[in-house]
């Protein structure tokens, strides 16, 4: 128990920094001197992926894993659209980190579903049932995370790196690729 109890102090730790890199911009980690020295990713800076065969969300990769260095989170944003949202869900292993910059949105927490505005940062354990919908009449601007990094690559895996291609996903490749990944849909 004390363990679980070490290891949520280090991520509320890794969320404080979260929430300060909300208001001073995020560090670019394309290559190790980033990695060691810092950086800005600029918001319109990231890797794309348009997710999904239909719903072609806009997710911008800013912070990942690389093929030398690992940081201990990652860190997406994406621009949610009134009336759309993600599906509850949960992951088998990690732990995310959400943080609502503009806007607000139903969220869906366990057993629980409230309303999250901006400036709300909302921490959801790993197997924890979550999910969100904008129900509002304006975009959201979300920032999240996975801890540790890796999650990342699920996008990568279901979304393509302009709007006009489709990915192509059958039935089956997105039972298979969910279960790469470790997540589950109610």
């Amino acid at each position: 128990m004390n363990n679980d109890i070490s290891k949520r102090r280090a991520f509320i730790q890794k969320l404080s920094a979260f929430s300060a890199f909300g208001l001073l911009g995020f560090p670019s980690i394309g290559n190790s001197e980033v990695f060691n020295k810092g950086g800005i990713i600029n918001p319109e800076a990231g890797e794309v992926r348009f997710i999904g065969n239909e719903r072609k969300a806009k997710v911008l990769i800013k912070v990942s894993k690389t093929d030398s260095e690992t940081p201990e989170m990652s860190l997406l944003s994406e621009v949610i659209p009134p009336g759309d949202g993600i599906p509850v869900h949960y992951h088998s292993n990690e732990e995310e980190f959400l943080f609502i910059q503009k806007g607000s949105l139903e969220i869906t927490l366990g057993e629980k579903t409230e309303t999250g505005k901006a400036g709300s940062l909302i921490y959801v354990p790993k197997k924890v049932w979550h999910g969100f919908k904008n129900t509002a009449d304006e975009a959201v601007i979300l920032f999240f995370g996975y801890s540790p990094a890796g999650f990342e690559d699920y996008f990568r895996a279901i979304g393509t790196p302009t709007l006009e291609e489709d990915l192509g996903f059958s039935v089956e490749d997105w039972i298979q690729t969910n279960k790469k990944y470790g997540v589950v849909y109610q």
